[in-house]
C-alpha cells in the first residue's frame, strides 16, 4: 500500500494543523474498513484529526483510494468551514479520480518525484 500527499494538500495540512501521522492514521483506518463516506468512483471522505482535536472535531479529507494499493490525498477542509463538497467540486474530483485510476505504480512514483508529492511511510 502506498499513500501520497500532493503539494497542495501538504500546504493545506500545514495551515490546518494536520500532521503526517494523522494522515497515516486515516489510511490505517481506511485499510481496516473504517471509511467515513464512500463518494463513488474510488473517492472517499475521511475524518482526520488536527492538532489536539479528535477526528470528529478536526478536518475532512477527500482521498482517491484503491484498497491495498494506493491512497492519494486530494483535498482538505475543516468541518466548521464547510459541510461537504459542492456538486461542481465533486464532479472535478471524480474526473481526477478517473485519471488517477489509469496510472501505473511507476507513473505515481514519477509524480511523487517530479511534482513534489510526498510518499507516506506506512
Amino acid at each position: 500500500m502506498r499513500a501520497y500527499i500532493p503539494k497542495s494538500f501538504q500546504r493545506d495540512a500545514k495551515q490546518q494543523g494536520v500532521s503526517e501521522e494523522s494522515c497515516k492514521e486515516a489510511v490505517r483506518k481506511v485499510e481496516s474498513g473504517l471509511i467515513d463516506a464512500d463518494l463513488g468512483g474510488r473517492l472517499i471522505k475521511q475524518r482526520i484529526s488536527r492538532d489536539n482535536l479528535s477526528a470528529s472535531r478536526g478536518s475532512r479529507a477527500i482521498i482517491f483510494y484503491k484498497r491495498g494499493q494506493v491512497a492519494v490525498f486530494l483535498h482538505l477542509f475543516s468541518k466548521n468551514s464547510k459541510a461537504n463538497l459542492t456538486k461542481k467540486e465533486l464532479a472535478e474530483y471524480m474526473k481526477l479520480a478517473q485519471s488517477l485510476d489509469k496510472l501505473t505504480d511507476a507513473k505515481l512514483q514519477q509524480l511523487s518525484t517530479t511534482k513534489g508529492w510526498k510518499e507516506l511511510e506506512l
